[in-house]
C-alpha cells in the first residue's frame, strides 16, 4: 500500500529516517516532515510511503519533486528511495514505482527520474538499505506516454 505522507505519517515515519539519515534530529524532521505532507494543488514537493498495510508502520519512503528538465520537459524526480527490508526490497520497489507513475500523471508531467546507486549504503547496525545514497550513482529518466505506461528510457 503506497500513499502520499501526510501529517499523521509524520511522527510514525522517524525511525526510519533516523536510521536513514542520523543527521536529522526529531525536531528537524517534523520541520521537514510537515513541508513534505502538505498538499493542494500547488504542492511541487513530498514524499510516498509505503506500508504491508493500513495498520501497519511504514516500510518504505520515496521523496519526490516536480521540476523541469531540457530534454524531457515537466519531470518528476525522485531523489531517496528507501526499503526497510532487504528481503523485501523488491516488493517495496514493485509498489513506489507504480504510485510515482501515477503521481507524474496527476503532476502533468512527462518523465520521471529516479537514481539507483551500484553499492548501496547499509547504515551500521541496521538493516535499512538506502538504494540513494552518495557514491555510484545511475541516473535512469523514463519518459511517459499518455496511453501507456511507460514508453522507454532516455
Amino acid at each position: 500500500m503506497v500513499r502520499r505522507l501526510e501529517p499523521a505519517d509524520v511522527p510514525l515515519l522517524y525511525p526510519l529516517i533516523r536510521i536513514s539519515f542520523p543527521h536529522i534530529t526529531l525536531q528537524e524532521w517534523g520541520r521537514i516532515g510537515r513541508r513534505l505532507a502538505r498538499s493542494g494543488p500547488r504542492v511541487r514537493e513530498g514524499m510516498l510511503v509505503a506500508r504491508y498495510g493500513p495498520a501497519r508502520p511504514p516500510c518504505g519512503m520515496a521523496t519526490f519533486r516536480r521540476g523541469f528538465d531540457l530534454c524531457s520537459g515537466d519531470t518528476l524526480t525522485s531523489d531517496y528511495i528507501i526499503a526497510l527490508s532487504y528481503t523485501q526490497e523488491q516488493q517495496i520497489m514493485n509498489a513506489l514505482l507504480p504510485a510515482m507513475e501515477i503521481l507524474a500523471r496527476e503532476l502533468g508531467c512527462t518523465a520521471i527520474r529516479t537514481f539507483s546507486y551500484s553499492k548501496p549504503v547499509l547504515n551500521r547496525d541496521s538493516t535499512v538499505r538506502k538504494l540513494c545514497s552518495s557514491g555510484h550513482i545511475t541516473e535512469r529518466t523514463v519518459r511517459l506516454d499518455r496511453n501507456k505506461q511507460i514508453l522507454q528510457g532516455l
